[in-house]
């Protein structure tokens, strides 16, 4: 049986920050624009921090490109040249263009190496918990079928919900309309966004950070049985509403794996750079997820 190799996009954030080192797991980087600067991510060479306060400082809208056709292209040669088999995980296709791009790739590299491109229908660490499942997986000796049966059947049970000081950043993403980005912002509302299906949906708004706290209580409670649970935060502003957010969650569900992060650069282009939410993921059902 042919070793299966793992190649996933930039957006991804690791449990672990160990897991892409020990599994040798080939991370394709974005290309972000933001006041005429350019950098990469997904390679370690931005600070999140730093990121997002220039982000914040410039009120420049960052332009993020998805890794290219090419990018993957060349991902998937390197791994051709090893006849290893590819599992490829990726950002959902409604954020990024990643998905699509891996789809072309695998195309044109296909023939000598099987490639298996998942649109995971989420991002940051949640696409990094998919991933660490698939590892698991191949480590126990799976097939790249296998492999991917795991990654598919735990799609459906990784959630998100995210609350944004403003409609600026989902304007730019054209989730919400001009219209009603300056309407939340005359009556000074603040939205809260579930990421379902892979898309951001209106969930609820509020006025205050510390009623958005009681939403996402509200959100995360609902769920009897918590795997792992993120909490992802943009600048430090927001950093004790995050440490709270998890020593409350951390009562509630003294088995699961809660952490903190502080949320990337492809994140941020979508939320802002003050943005705070949770990535979850519930105990896996028996339930198959179809192809």
């Amino acid at each position: 049986m042919k070793k299966t190799r793992i190649v996933t996009d930039g957006s991804v954030h690791f449990p672990d920050p160990e897991i892409a080192r020990k599994n040798r797991i080939n991370i394709v980087p974005y290309s972000i624009d933001v006041d005429k600067r350019t950098m990469t991510d997904g390679l370690g060479n931005i600070s999140p921090e730093r990121y997002l306060d220039h982000v914040a400082k410039s009120n420049a809208r960052p332009k993020v490109q998805a890794p290219t056709v090419d990018n993957f292209t060349e991902s998937f040669r390197i791994l051709e040249h090893s006849k290893t088999d590819v599992l490829c995980l990726c950002t959902s296709r409604h954020l990024s263009d990643a998905w699509h791009n891996a789809k072309k790739a695998a195309d044109i590299v296909q023939g000598k190496i099987k490639i298996v491109v998942i649109d995971s229908l989420t991002t940051s660490i949640g696409l990094g918990l998919m991933i660490e499942a698939a590892t698991h997986a191949i480590a126990s000796g799976a097939s790249i079928d296998e492999a991917a049966y795991v990654v598919r059947k735990r799609i459906p049970n990784v959630y998100g919900i995210f609350f944004m000081e403003s409609m600026q950043y989902l304007q730019y993403g054209g989730w919400v309309g001009p219209a009603q980005a300056t309407l939340a912002t005359m009556l000074g509302v603040k939205p809260i966004f579930a990421l379902e299906s892979g898309g951001f949906i209106p969930f609820e708004k509020v006025r205050t950070r510390t009623q958005a706290l009681e939403r996402l209580m509200e959100f995360a409670t609902e769920f009897p049985a918590i795997e792992q649970l993120t909490v992802l935060r943009g600048r430090a502003r927001v950093a004790s509403a995050a440490r709270q957010l998890r020593t409350r969650l951390g009562d509630i569900y003294p088995n699961a794996r809660i952490t903190n992060a502080i949320f990337g650069p492809i994140l941020a282009a979508l939320i802002g750079p003050d943005g705070l939410g949770i990535i979850l993921c519930e105990y896996e059902s028996d339930t198959k997820l179809g192809e």
